[in-house]
């Protein structure tokens, strides 16, 4: 199967044209072209343009409001319940992100809620967001059904995603924990079945809570950790749903549904520093937590410890000089979809290439 290394920009300008085609405000567009386009450069793929499709089928058949206002329905000085009215996830996320940076700017903690969503996307993209130069950003969001207790045979909740991000001196910009909690993403073993490799065993579950590699087979996702993962999803749960009022996870409708909204529910955090310390203090400490962990004995001669966010951002690096890489199916997909939108692909005139 043929990759092709494309330029960010070059990507993010064709996406942003796709969402103006579905109705999408050019704003809006250019917010979800960000959000998609910045998960591939940090090779977090079930998270990229691979959302593309979907997230377009899903505004075409309804089940992602284009009429959505956003409305803040409950606020404070240092918080606020936004209700999303079954509209884009990526635009609800990048209203409340704004909003609970400026409440903490002005009080110095915050916590904004969202609830009646869709999918919200890389949950690092928004911690990061949070935290720019001078706070500790966190987001997390429910999901729709694919995850259980362990040795449940009915999914609870999803895999409920969260993220911590700190920016730890300008040696180490994007210190960012991101992860779901379940063993992974859904969204990595549809990336892993659409560039033709195999899906490792323990990651999901069929109907009869027996392991299974066939994503067509899947009806769980195992959790991470056991019952720790279990414990992480409810903690995100809390933050979530309970805060915002919004729809429970058993009664989350399915994201793939395209005339339903989801109904997920998100919430944003977002500490500002200097509440605690000088910003250049922490940031120098910050630095030297990290220089220590790299000088770190290891087994191996030529790796040193890694940070949260380390790969990457490292990959971010790459991928920004030599472009991001996209499997011929996903792009295949890709311009199917322009061509029925009437869109340019233009970013296809970038070269194949071996990189995974």
């Amino acid at each position: 199967m043929k990759n092709y290394a494309v330029d960010p920009q070059k990507l993010r300008v064709f996406e942003e044209q796709l969402f103006k085609k579905v109705n999408v405000p050019e704003k809006d567009a250019k917010t979800i072209a960000e959000l998609l386009v910045h998960a591939d450069l940090r090779n977090v793929r079930s998270h990229g343009v691979i959302r593309t499709v979907p997230y377009i089928e899903k505004i075409q058949g309804g089940g992602a409001s284009l009429t959505s206002t956003y409305p803040i329905v409950k606020e404070t000085a240092n918080s606020a319940v936004i209700d999303a009215q079954g509209g884009l996830g990526a635009i609800a996320s990048e209203k409340a992100v704004a909003l609970a940076r400026k409440k903490a700017q002005d009080n110095l903690i915050s916590i904004v809620t969202v609830r009646n969503s869709n999918h919200f996307g890389m949950a690092g993209h928004w911690a990061m967001k949070l935290a720019g130069d001078d706070c500790i950003g966190f987001a997390c969001s429910t999901t729709d059904l694919t995850m259980g207790p362990p040795l449940a045979k009915e999914p609870f909740m999803g895999n409920n995603p969260f993220a911590f991000a700190v920016r730890a001196g300008e040696k180490y910009p994007e210190f960012c924990v991101d992860m779901a909690t379940s063993t992974v993403a859904m969204g990595k073993c549809k990336d892993l079945k659409k560039r033709g490799k195999s899906i490792p065993s323990g990651w999901m579950l069929d109907k009869n809570g027996n392991d299974t590699t066939d994503v067509d087979q899947c009806y769980m996702m195992t959790t991470m950790a056991g019952h720790k993962g279990f414990g992480i999803a409810l903690v995100v749960e809390l933050f979530s749903t309970f805060l915002s009022g919004g729809v429970l996870s058993p009664d989350i409708n399915n994201q793939d549904l395209t005339d339903t909204p989801e109904l997920s529910s998100q919430a944003f955090g977002c500490i500002n520093i200097k509440a605690f310390q000088d910003l250049d203090e922490f940031h120098q400490r910050a630095t030297s937590y990290i220089d220590r962990l790299h000088a770190l004995p290891m087994k191996s001669n030529h790796m040193h410890a890694l940070y949260p966010g380390e790969i990457e951002y490292t990959k971010k690096q790459e991928n920004l000089k030599e472009g991001v890489v996209l499997p011929e199916s996903l792009t295949n997909d890709l311009m199917a979809l322009a061509d029925k939108l009437g869109v340019d692909a233009l970013f296809l005139t970038e070269k194949e290439t071996e990189r995974g």
